[in-house]
């Protein structure tokens, strides 16, 4: 029965090694180009809380999310900034008036769209995308094209409408 096993895998090897040393790719496809804009299209802020009335299974709270609704968005590109106000929605279910009243520009978590196929990166202290910050001054971020073009954005909320 061994010998059996051993010579399957020694009669199959051949075929295994066609499959691994060959390619699917023809040779001489026509290089797509590579995307030159490094542009921030789209600007979103939520705040997070723990909410104790729903623990977690290790017992530690459930971790909420409200997404603020962004007012009076300005995207200039040739300018590269962004301006806009939040407003925070009203309380309802975990949502209390008192989780509520916690909401600051000092602990919000921001998500940009960008450019196809283009990075962001923090500049000067901003936060980081996706991690609640500080978002109470102007903040930069620093956004590269596939192609390696780069242009700094300049974010600044204005208000938070509560």
């Amino acid at each position: 029965m061994k010998n059996r096993f051993i010579k399957g895998i020694l009669s199959s090897l051949p075929l295994w090694m066609a499959c691994i040393l060959t390619s699917c790719l023809t040779a001489g496809l026509e290089d797509l180009p590579a995307f030159e804009e490094a542009e921030i299209t789209d600007v979103r802020f939520e705040f997070r809380y723990k909410d104790a009335s729903a623990p977690w299974i290790d017992g530690e709270p459930m971790v909420r999310i409200v997404n603020l609704t962004t007012q009076n968005r300005v995207i200039d590109t040739n300018a590269a900034t962004i301006t806009c106000a939040l407003q925070v929605p009203a309380a309802a279910d975990a949502f209390t008036e008192a989780v509520r009243g916690q909401v600051s520009l000092a602990s919000l978590a921001g998500k940009f769209n960008l450019s196809t196929a283009a990075v962001i990166a923090p500049v000067e202290g901003a936060p980081v995308l996706g991690i609640p910050g500080d978002f109470s001054g102007p903040r930069k971020y620093k956004v590269t094209a596939a192609d390696g073009t780069t242009k700094t954005w300049t974010v600044h909320v204005t208000g938070l409408n509560k």
